[in-house]
């Protein structure tokens, strides 16, 4: 047999899979690869960041125990530079935030579409006023 080593495969424990239609095998082959192109796609989109988060330390909060209210808007991240009465704002994706030290309040401003992912960011952007770490 040209030197080729022979595999061992038992044909009785397959022998269901004569019954399906191959076509059906093919569609599930298809639905299958496009499930997991689904996955991949997921974890390349930017509001999906994943990476741990420490808890802001108290030197760095520099809105102590604010009132935080969520606001939808469709303009979410260009609607925060418009706001009059605040100290400041951050844009992080599609979604913005703004605070007031005074009072101290923050709102966070995002699409009808978020996730926990831009939500997170923004109300760290709020506790830290938008200083960097």
């Amino acid at each position: 047999m040209n030197g080729m080593p022979r595999l061992g495969i038992d044909c009785k424990r397959f022998a269901f899979l004569k019954a399906i239609p191959l076509g059906l095998i093919g569609l599930l082959g298809a639905l299958v690869l496009s499930w997991s192109g689904h996955l991949m796609a997921q974890t390349t989109d930017p509001l999906l960041d994943f990476s741990p988060v420490m808890p802001p330390q108290g030197e760095k909060n520099k809105l102590p125990q604010p009132v935080v209210s969520w606001l939808v808007r469709p303009d979410a991240a260009q609607y925060c530079e418009q706001v009059k009465d605040q100290d400041g704002f951050g844009v992080w994706q599609e979604g913005c935030a703004y605070w007031s030290k005074s009072k101290p309040s923050c709102t966070i401003v995002t699409t009808g579409k978020t996730t926990h992912s831009q939500m997170g960011h923004l109300f760290i952007l709020c506790m830290r006023a938008g200083e960097d770490t």
